[in-house]
């Protein structure tokens, strides 16, 4: 048997072929003029209030965004809508707002209602498959007033530690109890003699790369160890050989969560992640930065002789759309009111104190789009541990071991093992984009890295990203503003806003359960520090006002 072939057997529910684009041209109906109370929200979940975020979207753009498939397959929609957790109750019940995941209103491209940024993809056909796409963790929604506010493009407030965890424990829990797969197999609406054997394989792969990497303590809500998870997924779970294409020996634990990033503004910086480890500017960096990032999310690649297209779920045309879809995230504009006498205060304050690193500068040019936006990429004391994921390395290279880095000068091979397993990933991942788009160019390559350094990014929108630094260490601007000694300690994590303080309130609706604690600068690797960053720190009561008043006008 030929081996792909023997993938194809080995993978009964997918099929490896390009996948077609989505497109859906259904009207948003979305409360967005009034708002709606708590109260309300209790009969309506779906309603809230949509921020003026430019007005470059149309409902189509929403309904894309939110539902586009970038081939992530979590599994089978016919098993998720019979899966049930170990307490008997169905897995989406809900709409997985357990979860934090935003409800979606029924459209033609959501027919089965399913929470923002989940959709079934290959829908009516043989092989449909309950899958996500990157607005499951790049859309938020706050609470003012009981007030609920749409954030497009904003730091989800999602746990996905949670997720991820239960989903396994389903999984295993329908296989290895008897009356649980038995009723699990009655309500499957694709019965297969081999239903067993294909739950088996499906956790074979990721009951490994999510079940066994989550760390002791959670990453809570809207922090995710996303370097490790993609790290995992690429090393440990597409570079075996056959039967099962695993090396469980490049399994690291995803122990460094970072908080979600915002969208808005984010194809301007001509370098782009935490570190400044991605070229960006134009839509080909763009597509190379999104192709990683599904790679690592639930998606499947594995190649077959040197061809890197015959296994592989990524949908191109669905990251290329979700490429052109970002840019039109324009940074939410407060809908308060502001002081303008404060804030005109506060815009000198700011262009003297934070403009050298967080204004707009000309940057790096990315033909064809000239006027990209500087990013510095500088150590300003926060917490390091995000450099240790960085640097780790595959203990077995699998099959790449032997290849050359793509567009090396000169050609790197890659060794058997010992290899950086971020440069794995990239590897993977670039190989098949030049497969499929013989006439990318990906020739540039970000500057080395600087321990300790991470993107000051423009500031438009700044209100809206709390909590704050790359670890999500810090609940509000005026927090920031404090000494790191000073700063909150612990902070409940969760959609209800301070207006005063411009990010977290004080209490959130899961009260003790949301609680994110932090060190200080005696522990900087700890991956929680909430150090560093001690900018106009310095500055009177009544200047630090009035710049957190011309930050919300951003």
């Amino acid at each position: 048997m030929k081996t792909f072939e023997w993938i194809r057997s080995m993978l009964l529910f997918l099929v490896l072929i390009p996948l077609t684009q989505l497109n859906g041209s259904a009207q948003v109906t979305d409360g967005r003029e009034k708002g709606a109370p708590v109260e309300a929200l209790t009969v309506d979940p779906l309603a809230f209030s949509r921020l003026d975020q430019g007005r470059r979207w149309q409902a189509d753009d929403w309904n894309a965004f939110y539902t586009e498939d970038q081939g992530s397959w979590i599994m089978p929609y016919s098993w998720i809508t019979a899966l049930r957790q170990p307490d008997g109750l169905l897995f989406l019940r809900n709409s997985m707002s357990r979860y934090g995941l935003i409800p979606n209103r029924k459209n033609t491209t959501n027919p089965e209602g399913l929470p923002v940024g989940f959709l079934v993809a290959n829908r009516g056909t043989k092989n449909q498959q309950f899958a996500m796409t990157c607005a499951a963790c790049h859309t938020r929604q706050i609470t003012v007033d009981s007030t609920t506010f749409r954030v497009d493009g904003g730091p989800a407030f999602a746990d996905m530690d949670r997720f991820f965890r239960d989903l396994i424990s389903a999984v295993n829990h329908t296989m290895t109890n008897e009356k649980a797969f038995r009723v699990f197999q009655r309500s499957v609406t694709t019965p297969s003699a081999d239903l067993m054997t294909q739950l088996r394989d499906w956790y074979a792969l990721n009951g490994l790369v999510y079940g066994q990497t989550l760390p002791k303590t959670p990453w809570g809500i809207g922090r995710l160890d996303a370097v490790s998870s993609i790290n995992n997924r690429v090393t440990a779970g597409y570079l075996g050989t056959f039967p099962n294409f695993l090396i469980p020996a490049n399994i690291a634990t995803a122990s460094v969560p970072v908080r979600f990033p915002f969208l808005w503004n984010a194809d301007r910086q001509d370098l782009t992640q935490w570190a400044g480890t991605s070229v960006n500017g134009n839509h080909q960096y763009a597509l190379q930065r999104n192709a990683v990032e599904a790679s690592g999310v639930w998606s499947l690649m594995h190649p077959v002789n040197g061809n890197y297209l015959a296994v592989n779920t990524l949908n191109y045309p669905g990251l290329v759309k979700i490429g052109t879809l970002t840019p039109k995230i324009g940074p939410p504009k407060w809908p308060w009111r502001i002081d303008r006498a404060k804030a005109s205060r506060g815009e000198f304050l700011y262009e003297v104190n934070c403009s050298s690193c967080h204004g707009v500068r000309p940057g790096e040019p990315r033909p064809p789009v000239y006027d990209t936006w500087r990013t510095d990429v500088v150590n300003v004391g926060t917490d390091t541990a995000y450099y240790g994921i960085l640097a780790r390395t595959a203990n077995s290279s699998g099959l790449l071991g032997g290849t050359v880095v793509p567009l090396t000068n000169p050609p790197a091979v890659i060794p058997a093992n010992g290899f950086s397993s971020f440069t794995l990933v990239k590897s993977l991942t670039d190989n098949a984009l030049l497969q499929r788009f013989p006439g990318i160019d990906l020739s540039l390559s970000p500057p080395a890295m600087k321990f300790g350094a991470y993107e000051a990014r423009v500031l438009q929108g700044i209100w809206a990203a709390a909590p704050y630094l790359h670890n999500g260490s810090v609940p509000t601007l005026a927090d920031l503003l404090k000494p790191a000694g000073e700063r909150t300690k612990s902070f409940e994590v969760g959609p209800v806003y301070d207006l005063k303080k411009v990010g977290l309130a004080a209490k959130q609706p899961g009260g003790r359960a949301t609680v994110r604690s932090t060190t200080d600068a005696s522990d900087l690797n700890s991956g929680d520090s909430n150090a560093g960053h001690e900018y106009g720190v310095w500055l009177p009561e009544a200047d630090k006002e009035a710049l957190l008043e011309y930050l919300k006008r951003l």
